[in-house]
């Protein structure tokens, strides 16, 4: 059997397999350049994890069936809203009566760019000799070297509702009560995210926040019309939390509702030359910020008797130090210690093609040519093999039974 006859008794399998292979290349190009992370960033997560009132821990999964919030008995079971994460959304009664919507939201943790990071001195542990799994002894050496790196982080912390949520009204009109959350503690989880994906890290890295303070303090009211107001020096005496003055610092804590903050900073500058403790690198951290007074802003004409309210809102930068411990394991063997070699300087010469080596790389040069060659391909087909397209028509619109 020649090269024609066989051809022509296997047009569609041809056809089927030229299809295939056009598709293959392009999708080789494409496909890569749009895979990748949603959260692949190193550094330290912030969770709104909880909230703790009057003795009571709320959270995603510690419901209570009855809880205070001021001198009001709440439940779990009857809160409109009960998000915690990310962003903190809770309210823990009717939609649209008694509270309003206690709303946190936030920026994540990023490195401030314009400062560089501080070098601490390495140290190195040795772990003595110790026996390969190929049966070779080696010394086995660590090395730790850690960075400090100055971060910004932002949190908006809001209270959102109806106007019947911003008080309750008396007989005659006036204010029987305004719902406050003054004494309700936010506690908030700092996750270290240590992904090791590059070629080129250290076998292990640590992520700790070192120090977190206020850099600045910004106040806003809201008024039922949805009015903004930065500023507002009238609602700024309706709200009081810790921290709110510029310069005042967040305690540490290595567990929620823990006592005594920890100075990171100083605990793993103590374990220089030995190495690190997994109490002081941990899987979590603890923040929390307390609300002594915070609620809605409310008032009453004496002639009108007309009810005006406004909600706060509050947002606060901080500035966080965060350290960053690498991890090196090396075995030093007699064996495997090379010989230093001179250095080999490197030579840069002038490439006058390099415009076209660019032109070429350039992964959208990459995919018209594929594109290119896909049409060429078609276009000697159809001279050369027609029967071919023929085939491939027919078997891309054949009717079916």
């Amino acid at each position: 059997m020649n090269l024609e006859s066989w051809i022509s008794k296997n047009k569609k399998l041809l056809a089927i397999l030229l299809l295939a292979l056009i598709i293959f290349f392009i999708f080789n190009q494409i496909w890569p350049m749009s895979v990748g992370y949603l959260t692949a960033t190193q550094g330290l997560q912030a969770e709104f994890h909880s909230l703790y009132t009057n003795g009571k821990w709320l959270s995603n999964t510690e419901k209570p069936s009855s809880f205070t919030i001021q001198d009001r008995t709440l439940s779990a079971s009857t809160a409109s809203n009960w998000f915690f994460g990310y962003e903190l959304n809770f309210d823990p009664d009717e939609p649209d009566d008694g509270f309003p919507n206690l709303v946190a939201t936030q920026q994540p943790i990023a490195v401030d760019m314009e400062v560089g990071p501080k070098h601490y001195d390495p140290w190195t542990v040795d772990k003595g000799l110790v026996t390969l799994p190929n049966g070779t002894k080696a010394q086995k050496i660590i090395q730790f070297e850690m960075w400090r790196y100055q971060c910004e982080w932002s949190i908006n912390i809001e209270l959102s509702g109806s106007k019947a949520e911003a008080c309750d009204r008396r007989w005659d009109y006036g204010i029987a009560w305004e719902p406050n959350y003054g004494g309700v503690d936010i506690w908030i989880r700092l996750e270290p995210r240590a992904f090791v994906y590059f070629e080129d890290n250290p076998d292990e890295v640590y992520f700790a926040p070192a120090y977190i303070a206020v850099t600045d303090y910004v106040v806003a009211s809201i008024d039922e019309n949805g009015k903004m107001t930065i500023d507002d020096p009238e609602i700024k005496k309706e709200i009081d939390l810790i921290p709110k003055a510029k310069g005042e610092t967040l305690g540490i804590y290595y567990e929620r509702g823990g006592l005594t903050p920890v100075d990171m900073e100083e605990k793993v500058l103590t374990y220089k030359g030995i190495e690190l403790d997994p109490e002081i690198f941990r899987d979590e951290y603890w923040i929390h910020i307390s609300l002594l007074n915070f609620k809605p802003r409310n008032t009453v004409d004496f002639w009108t008797k007309v009810h005006n309210c406004w909600f706060p809102s509050v947002q606060l930068d901080f500035k966080v130090y965060v350290l960053v411990v690498g991890k090196w394991t090396v075995y030093l063997t007699t064996e495997e210690v090379e010989e230093l070699q001179p250095h080999e300087p490197v030579v840069i010469e002038s490439n006058p093609w390099k415009w076209l080596s660019n032109w070429w790389n350039n992964p959208m040069t990459q995919i018209w040519m594929l594109l290119f060659m896909g049409f060429i391909a078609l276009v000697l087909i159809a001279v050369f093999a027609p029967g071919v397209l023929t085939a491939i028509t027919a078997w891309m619109f054949r009717k079916k039974d």
